[in-house]
């Protein structure tokens, strides 16, 4: 929310005589261009401080509530969760408050295929496929999901096969989770393991590694942005708004 105070109010009001109506109009108007400037400029912050650049769907985070002449004020802050989304409050909102780090849409899914231990969290392994922005591409999540899913409904072995680069024999591929105090495999690190198989390959590789839940500083000081854009945009709008303003009711 942007707060604003107009100094001298009184003084101008007196000073506009029969035109000093206008001032509620004048004030919402210049407060919600001024939200809309602060919104933007929350977005070049994140797009240019975010390693590779901020996702698509970290730049439509923001929305802006208008202010209005019976609430003066301009309210500039995360959207409700985007349609079959994970809400934005929950995905990224420890960028702008800190704080311990919330559980994912990709936790969430991997609890209720019993593919992780209760109360734990993921990190990408040094073998997941990461893109530029350092997230885990969607198509190996889902490659992985595909065959976990396979697993909870008790289907053995699964394998999705695909034929490798210049004609190579085909790969088996394959996931297996490793839990906590599993004594079968504790050579291995807790976590979500691929399996590469062909004919002269036999390899496994984590992906994901169980850890307990994190907590994070804050990037981004959202009260900081917004009041250093108010400081500098209200004033000027404002000015601009109420001249229009008055020059539409002199024109009436």
């Amino acid at each position: 929310m942007i707060t604003v105070r107009i100094e001298g109010a009184a003084a101008l009001a007196a000073a506009l005589g029969q035109f000093s109506d206008q001032i509620p109009f004048a004030t919402a108007r210049a407060l919600t261009g001024t939200a809309q400037k602060a919104s933007a400029e929350v977005r070049r912050t994140m797009q240019g401080q975010i390693a590779g650049g901020a996702t698509p769907y970290t730049l439509a985070a923001f929305a802006v509530k208008p202010a209005t002449k019976a609430s003066l004020q301009a309210e500039v802050g995360l959207r409700a969760a985007p349609a079959g989304g994970t809400p934005y409050e929950q995905s990224i909102g420890h960028l702008f408050h800190g704080g311990a780090r919330r559980f994912k849409r990709l936790e969430d899914r991997l609890r209720a295929l019993r593919a992780i231990p209760p109360g734990k969290q993921i990190v990408p392994g040094r073998a997941a496929p990461i893109d530029k922005r350092g997230n885990v591409m969607v198509a190996a999540i889902r490659e992985m999901l595909g065959v976990l899913a396979a697993r909870a409904r008790g289907v053995r072995n699964l394998r999705v096969y695909g034929r490798g680069r210049g004609g190579q024999d085909p790969k088996a591929v394959g996931f297996f989770v490793v839990m906590p105090g599993d004594t079968a495999a504790r050579h291995l690190a807790p976590g979500i393991w691929k399996r590469v198989v062909g004919t002269d390959t036999n390899a496994i590789a984590p992906w994901f590694l169980f850890v307990e839940p994190g907590r994070y500083d804050r990037t981004f000081d959202l009260e900081k942005i917004v009041g250093e854009v108010a400081g500098v945009q209200f004033p000027a709008l404002f000015k601009a708004s109420l001249e229009q303003a008055i020059a539409s009711r002199r024109a009436s």
